[in-house]
């Protein structure tokens, strides 16, 4: 655990201020290890499980690099970043390393993740997700704090643990369908309040 803080650490040392949202978490999974283990083994699969993602954008621009565009909305304020993901797989340690960095030039912002992902067996044979994951939002969408980060990044991993359980779909959270629904009233009452303003300019 202290290596991975270290290794995060050296990724943000330079940085401006912004929001970082860190979370951690063993999750018990309904089958083996190695069930778990060969679908984290299928890179596009993991890289597909990012919120937000139009997977028409996902390129492979190396062996386990990839782009991709991928949009999220907080509270009326839509980032399309350019995304760009490194996901590597150590089969010996059953380790998954992903890293992650986007940029929306329009807004201003930069996105900085990383993660890890640890595959082991529990007392009874089911597969145990051991997992750590930063991530770091500079500009417009830092400004709505951690909580909304973190539910974002809260989706990520629902999503991620819902796909490399053999789980189609996953339900999303209730703070998500309310953020969804908080951004279209806001949406509204901006789009209304453009209007009125148009109305009363005219001659």
């Amino acid at each position: 655990m202290a290596s991975r803080k270290a290794d995060w650490s050296k990724r943000t040392a330079n940085k401006t201020a912004g929001t970082t949202v860190s979370v951690a978490d063993v999750v018990t999974m309904p089958t083996t290890p190695d069930v778990v283990w060969n679908r984290l083994e299928n890179v596009p699969l993991v890289a597909s499980c990012l919120p937000g993602l139009d997977p028409a954008t996902l390129v492979a621009v190396g062996p386990n690099a990839f782009s991709a565009r991928m949009t999220n909305t907080v509270m009326g304020i839509s980032a399309h970043w350019d995304l760009s993901a490194t996901i590597n797989p150590e089969p010996d340690l059953r380790v998954l390393n992903v890293v992650l960095k986007g940029d929306d030039s329009r807004l201003n912002m930069k996105l900085d993740g990383i993660a890890v992902v640890h595959v082991r067996p529990d007392d009874t044979g089911r597969a145990l997700l051991d997992y750590t994951a930063n991530l770091r939002v500079d500009g417009s969408m830092a400004a709505m704090g951690g909580p909304v980060i973190r539910s974002i990044l809260g989706d990520a991993i629902a999503q991620f643990v819902a796909v490399v359980g053999g789980q189609d779909r996953v339900r999303r959270s209730l703070f998500a369908r309310l953020r969804e629904r908080a951004a279209d009233w806001w949406a509204r009452v901006t789009r209304k309040t453009r209007t009125s303003m148009a109305t009363k300019g005219t001659p």
